[in-house]
């Protein structure tokens, strides 16, 4: 009991525990902007390619918009970016968090948490139960963030780190693709005029292989992603803060 409440009393004032953390949760934030970055830009490539296919008619009141073979894609890129905002702000929230539970007058009071939980067993003294738990909330809290952060990077280092760089390359593949299929549209449009490049793009891109790979290229890398940010970014933090909230209130029961 002593020795493990002169250790919790060392490592409050560890800085390098804390900084690590921050550190990791610095990179992750902007592993994240990368991924929000690239969907962004691959929605925007898909809206010129639109937006210039709806100026485009043939005859009375007949549109060509081969752009819109493109629309599943878009649609999912721009729920999919909503949700990298929720995983940015879990991330924020969290570096708060963590500055907070870092800050001197967080580790004055687990500091004082710690010697009064080792005064009481010292000299046998029964603490009222809501002092014994406001101290444990003072220790716990202290150290649940940092804990929390530590396993987000194991699970990185393990798996997900490897899982999201594949799924970040496979997700610019697909961008890189869409950026040729524009750029192939307007050489079209150069070569051929506005109705023959609308034409010939309309045939490159409605119903064809290129349309479907690049859609599946992008929905499995999006699908990889969605699982690791929410995962690092919603349920590890939620399941910490569950798992405080049961050790908290134990004793009650």
């Amino acid at each position: 009991m002593a020795a493990g409440l002169v250790a919790l009393l060392a490592l409050t004032w560890l800085a390098d525990l804390d900084a690590a953390a921050q550190v990791y949760l610095k990179e992750a934030l902007t592993n994240n902007l990368l991924i929000y970055a690239s969907a962004r830009t691959i929605n925007a490539i898909i809206s010129v390619i639109q937006s210039v296919e709806i100026s485009v008619s043939l005859g009375a009141g007949v549109a060509v918009h081969p752009g819109e073979a493109l629309d599943p894609l878009n649609d999912l890129i721009e729920r999919f970016s909503g949700f990298v905002l929720y995983g940015l702000a879990g991330l924020g929230l969290q570096q708060v968090v963590l500055t907070a539970t870092s800050s001197l007058a967080a580790k004055i009071l687990t500091s004082v948490a710690v010697a009064a939980a080792f005064g009481a067993w010292l000299w046998r003294i029964s603490l009222p139960a809501w002092l014994h738990r406001l101290l444990v909330l003072l220790i716990i809290v202290r150290f649940a963030f940092v804990v929390e952060v530590g396993l987000s990077w194991s699970l990185d280092r393990l798996y997900f780190e490897a899982q999201e760089k594949q799924a970040l390359s496979t997700l610019d593949i697909a961008r890189n693709r869409l950026q040729d299929v524009r750029n192939n549209y307007m050489q079209a449009m150069d070569e051929n005029g506005l109705f023959g490049g609308a034409w010939q793009t309309a045939k490159a891109i409605v119903g064809s292989d290129e349309e479907q790979g690049i859609t599946d290229l992008a929905a499995g890398a999006i699908v990889q992603l969605i699982v690791i940010i929410l995962i690092k970014s919603v349920l590890l933090p939620l399941g910490f803060v569950w798992v405080l909230w049961r050790v908290l209130w134990w004793r009650e029961r």
